[in-house]
């Protein structure tokens, strides 16, 4: 059993078990009991936190988006070749492969969208996260001379990070040769088709 943590953590120290529950059983078979044994409390302590098991859910969400916004900063920030962070930024962006953690929370997300106002705001910045990191790519590259200039980098983001979602889609259900390199490779294949002069 885990150590309780202090009262101002607890909901962050859910999240985490949560997380750790999601991976090891997927988020289609989640209990909160699989989460409150990893947490060290009562399932009605958990609970208590967060009301239902889908606004748990949506909330493990953007914990993991929140971690991976973060990271993805990191990491394109310390890449000096454009070529190459849009390279990271698809891989970051694109699941893994069908059983990626965070794009099955996404699945499940969609499939009980949250109603509240706030959280569908909060949602909707992460894809707004994206389109703004690769826009700010594609005009950097375009300054150096790598990319064709775009009249509309953001149009162009948006429709990037759309086309990945689809070819997420595809590699979540698994679909007979759509894997994670297929999904990276047609990924850059629209992005070069754009941005290559």
């Amino acid at each position: 059993m885990t150590a309780k943590p202090a009262r101002p953590d607890v909901r962050a120290h859910v999240l985490r078990a949560a997380l750790q529950a999601i991976e090891e059983v997927g988020p289609e078979r989640l209990r909160v009991r699989d989460i409150a044994e990893r947490a060290g409390m009562s399932s009605g302590h958990v609970m208590y936190y967060f009301g239902r098991r889908d606004r748990l859910l949506v909330s493990t969400l953007l914990l993991s988006e929140d971690e991976l916004a973060e990271r993805c900063a990191a990491e394109l920030a310390a890449v000096a070749d454009p070529r190459e962070a849009v390279r990271r930024l698809v891989e970051l962006y694109l699941p893994g492969g069908a059983g990626d953690v965070r794009w099955r929370l996404w699945a499940q997300v969609v499939a009980q969208p949250p109603r509240d106002e706030e959280t569908l705001t909060r949602i909707a910045s992460f894809t707004g996260t994206w389109v703004r990191e690769l826009a700010a790519l594609a005009v950097r590259g375009a300054g150096e001379g790598m990319f064709r200039p775009l009249d509309d980098p953001e149009d162009f983001a948006g429709r990037i990070c759309r086309i990945m979602d689809s070819l997420a889609g595809d590699v979540l259900l698994g679909l007979p040769g759509r894997d994670a390199g297929w999904a990276h490779e047609q990924a850059m294949r629209a992005i070069s088709r754009e941005l290559l002069p």
